[in-house]
C-alpha cells in the first residue's frame, strides 16, 4: 500500500507527513482518519532527509497489513468464540443460565483480547513492520511546479 504526503514537521530524525483522504477513501477509519476528517498526521522515520515542505511517497507493505488486520480483528474474534463457548461449558456445570454464561463470557474474553493486544503493541511494533516507511521523496516538477526558477 502506498500513499504520497507532505513533510509539515521534523523533529530529530522523525518527520510529521501529512496525508489527505483520497476520494477512493471509504470510510472505514482504517487509516485513522475519522468520517469527516480530510487529513491525517503520520510519524515515520526521516530515512531519506527529507526537508519541511517535500513531498514523500510512504509504503506499507501489504503482508504487513494482511498480519496487522489478522491480529486486530481475527484474535478478538477467535476470543469472543472461546469466551461464549466457555461460558456455556462454565453454566453446564454450575446450572446458571447458560445464554447469560455465554454473553457475559463472550464479552469478556473479548475485552481481554483487546487489552492484550495493546499490551503487545510495543513489542510488535519494536521491528517496525506495523509502520509505514518513507520511500521516495516526489520531485516537485510532477506536481506541475517549475523547480529550475522559471
Amino acid at each position: 500500500m502506498r500513499e504520497f504526503g507532505e513533510i509539515t514537521g521534523i523533529k530529530d530524525r522523525i518527520a510529521t507527513v501529512k496525508i489527505r483522504r483520497k476520494s477512493s477513501c471509504g470510510s472505514c477509519t482504517a487509516c485513522g482518519m475519522k468520517e469527516n476528517q480530510n487529513e491525517v498526521m503520520l510519524e515515520v522515520s526521516n530515512d531519506l532527509d527529507a526537508n519541511l515542505g517535500d513531498w514523500v511517497e510512504l509504503e506499507l507493505k501489504s503482508m504487513s497489513v494482511l498480519k496487522a488486520s489478522a491480529i486486530v480483528y481475527l484474535i478478538p474474534l477467535i476470543g469472543l468464540i472461546l469466551g461464549v463457548a466457555g461460558g456455556y461449558a462454565i453454566a453446564n456445570q454450575l446450572s446458571l443460565d447458560a445464554e447469560l454464561c455465554g454473553a457475559v463470557g463472550g464479552i469478556l474474553v473479548t475485552v481481554l483480547s483487546f487489552i492484550g493486544i495493546r499490551a503487545m503493541d510495543p513489542i510488535l511494533n519494536k521491528k517496525g513492520n506495523y509502520s509505514p516507511k518513507m520511500v521516495t521523496i516526489i520531485n516537485l516538477s510532477l506536481k506541475g511546479e517549475n523547480t529550475d526558477g522559471k
